[in-house]
């Protein structure tokens, strides 16, 4: 808008009643290890849900509704094929399931480089 145009919107009848200035924004500087960013511990109570899927496989209703306890279930991954690592539902990472004092524990191996996904993008 010129500042004519200005000039003629309802209200403005005299020139003093309109001020016209151009807009100053602060410059933009990436952070460096110098410039850390403002405290972010509260944040830290957040919980992700973290979930690791091993594979995955398809049943038809029948052997569905045959499934008992000691079935087993055909997934399509093979032994030492890295697993989904996953955020709120949405892949975050691969890793390699290990063991560590008789539990299963996941190595990450690689993480996703796609940033800035809305949560409802990349659900499985």
């Amino acid at each position: 808008m010129t500042e004519e145009e200005a000039r003629l919107l309802p209200g403005a009848s005299r020139k003093s009643d309109i001020e016209i200035r151009k807009v100053q924004f602060p410059s933009l500087k990436p952070l460096d290890a110098d410039n850390q960013p403002p405290n972010m511990t509260h944040i830290d109570d957040i919980y992700i849900e973290v979930s690791v899927e091993l594979g995955r496989g398809e049943l038809n209703v029948k052997d569905l509704m045959a499934l008992e306890e000691g079935s087993v279930i055909k997934l399509d991954r093979v032994i030492g094929e890295a697993v989904d690592v996953n955020l709120n539902r949405q892949r975050f990472a691969k890793g390699e399931v290990i063991i560590v004092n008789e539990e299963f524990n996941v190595r990450i191996s690689t993480v996703n480089q796609v940033r800035n996904l809305k949560l409802s993008e990349g659900l499985i």
